[in-house]
């Protein structure tokens, strides 16, 4: 049986294609073009010196595993409160099929606030990157285990690094990070900001062990944030007592199962006062 990585992978490609086929291959251009602003600095956001708790809200309609996550949904509404209550960057998932997430979702959360807003999906072809920063991506998440082929993985981080598009850089286990280690000596882009997930991705489990063990492959010169199946304050504690170094987090479902997300963001942050 295939994981829900093989079955969204396999549905991303088949939509890309059909993209590429409807839009042309100038398309990815002019949207670069017409841009009207710079991208909002997503890692100068996530990477300030400091010992405190630092969150990246994430806004999506479902997940996977499990589901619609709120009813009420409406991205620029909760990326409003999310910033008012402490976000310092959002991260909106726009995959459409598995996570219900669109590209409008992105642009709304955008026009609601002035932190930086990244888009969440899965980038598996150059030809999306400039695409998402038309679409008005400050940032793009890139998830290693997702582009086996390091050649277009190299292409990806390029292609971002040449429209000043920042990444987030998803790793998943050992093997990713030794690939991305390998890749980052030719693309200096791919360490800036990674993120050492918790989550399984073959069957979606939570290890809150896991990011420790990710996060001593990489030196003091790459950010860390801890992704996956962070909700309560005690999943903070845990990952901090196991590595100083992540006190940075992005934190979706947590947030957005609560009836207020930006309360239990606050109630996040003030329990470390």
């Amino acid at each position: 049986m295939s994981s829900y990585l093989d079955q969204i992978l396999a549905s991303i490609r088949e939509r890309n294609e059909a993209m590429k086929v409807a839009l042309g291959p100038n398309d990815t251009s002019r949207l670069v073009a017409q841009r009207g602003d710079s991208p909002r600095g997503f890692a100068a956001a996530v990477s300030p010196s400091t010992d405190r708790i630092l969150i990246v809200g994430e806004i999506k309609n479902a997940t996977p595993d499990g589901g619609i996550i709120r009813d009420d949904f409406d991205a620029g509404s909760i990326a409003r409160d999310l910033q008012a209550s402490g976000a310092v960057a959002l991260s909106v998932a726009t995959e459409s099929q598995f996570y219900q997430g669109s590209l409008d979702d992105l642009q709304s959360a955008r026009e609601n606030t002035h932190i930086p807003v990244l888009r969440k999906d899965f980038i598996i072809d150059p030809y999306q990157v400039p695409r998402s920063y038309g679409a008005g991506a400050d940032a793009i998440l890139v998830i290693v285990r997702a582009v086996p082929d390091d050649g277009v993985l190299q292409q990806i981080f390029d292609a971002a690094e040449n429209i000043h598009l920042d990444v987030l850089t998803e790793v998943n286990d050992e093997r990713d990070c030794e690939r991305l280690l390998k890749i980052g000596q030719n693309a200096p882009n791919a360490l800036r900001v990674v993120g050492v997930s918790s989550r399984n991705l073959d069957t979606f489990q939570i290890d809150l062990s896991r990011p420790a063990k990710l996060a001593a492959f990489f030196s003091d010169a790459t950010t860390l944030l801890t992704l996956g199946g962070i909700k309560t304050r005690a999943d903070i504690q845990t990952i901090a007592d196991s590595c100083p170094r992540l006190n940075r987090f992005v934190i979706g479902r947590g947030l957005l199962r609560a009836k207020y997300p930006g309360d239990a963001l606050s109630a996040l942050l003030k329990a470390e006062e």
